[in-house]
């Protein structure tokens, strides 16, 4: 009797635990979110944004508050994709720009399903697969970074923020700083630097990088800054993800980032908010050919963000990505 009632005490110690845990979960973003949040998100590519961030998205707009996506790239730089798309097999520079104006147009329907309105969507257009570039060789306008897939070497008229922008480093800074400065977000979300696809690594220090810089013009702006993991090994379908409806930071991440313990934040979504999620996802025709079961993993009943420690931004430009320096 002694044995079953020490035993009781257990499960009910269990049990605590397990609702406190929960509790803090829900104390990670709640908190900030509101109809006075104003949240960007700066995506690498189209799909990027409904994969890490689709159930926030849902979530701030109903809470009456204000989303922008930002497309740093147009997803133009994907060689399977247009293969398999055009059933072709060596595309042209035309065939790779017809593509990533076909993603523009999926990523547009997705953000529809999601909430987003198509005038807060803006498409940036610099190179995809082409952003480690812009740090470590092509950093100034002095000789711009010419893509070998769309043989461009600026974005589209049409997407340009800043004149005469090209592909170079300094010019994709002016384009996030001025996004940052006149959207006035107290909540900015993009891609970890830790995240193992070039573009999204490079992502984050571009997206700081502006940050910083426009911080230092204007100190009223003070954003808290959320990073949604996409590639990392075989995650979220390997790598101790987990196996039923919830998705766990993968194994062998680092439990410190610049120097700073990781804090994960688990986000619960509604069912509805994940079968949405799941509908925007599967807007992605294109990428649905190729990574279809890598796509719909993301789908789950919460979204996993890394919450960044303030003085990170140093940190950051000190210690680069690897791909920077390849």
């Amino acid at each position: 009797m002694i044995r079953y009632g020490f035993i009781t005490v257990l499960v009910a110690f269990a049990v605590l635990a397990a609702l406190h845990s929960h509790a803090q979960t829900l104390d990670g973003l709640e908190p900030i979110i509101s109809r006075d949040t104003r949240l960007i998100i700066f995506s690498p590519h189209p799909d990027d944004e409904s994969l890490g961030a689709g159930g926030l998205i849902q979530r701030i707009l109903n809470k009456g508050g204000k989303v922008k996506v930002v497309f740093v790239t147009s997803g133009d730089g994907f060689p399977e994709g247009v293969e398999t798309e055009d059933h072709i097999s060596h595309p042209t520079p035309k065939d790779y720009r017809k593509y990533g104006k076909e993603r523009e147009h999926e990523a547009v329907k997705a953000l529809a399903v999601l909430g987003v309105k198509k005038r807060d969507v803006t498409f940036l257009g610099f190179p995809d697969g082409g952003l480690c570039e812009l740090i470590n060789r092509y950093v100034s306008d002095l000789k711009a970074y010419t893509s070998p897939f769309t043989r461009e070497d600026h974005p589209p008229a049409a997407e340009t923020i800043i004149p005469h922008a090209d592909f170079s480093g300094r010019d994709l800074t002016q384009e996030i700083e001025k996004i940052l400065a006149d959207f006035r977000p107290n909540l900015v979300a993009t891609t970890p630097s830790e995240d193992q696809h070039p573009d999204h690594c490079s992502t984050y220090h571009f997206v700081r990088l502006a940050l910083s810089r426009l911080c230092k013009k204007d100190p009223t702006i003070k954003p808290t800054v959320l990073t949604f993991l996409i590639h990392f090994g075989q995650w979220p379908i390997g790598q101790g993800s987990g196996t039923g409806s919830r998705v766990n930071p993968p194994d062998g991440f680092s439990d410190k980032v610049h120097g700073e313990d990781v804090k994960w934040i688990s986000f619960p979504l509604s069912a509805a908010e994940t079968e949405t999620k799941r509908e925007a996802i599967l807007q992605y025709h294109t990428q649905m050919l190729i990574m279809s079961r890598f796509l719909v993993s993301f789908a789950r009943a919460n979204e996993l963000f890394i919450m960044e420690h303030h003085g990170q931004v140093k940190e950051m430009e000190e210690n680069p990505c690897p791909c920077y320096t390849q």
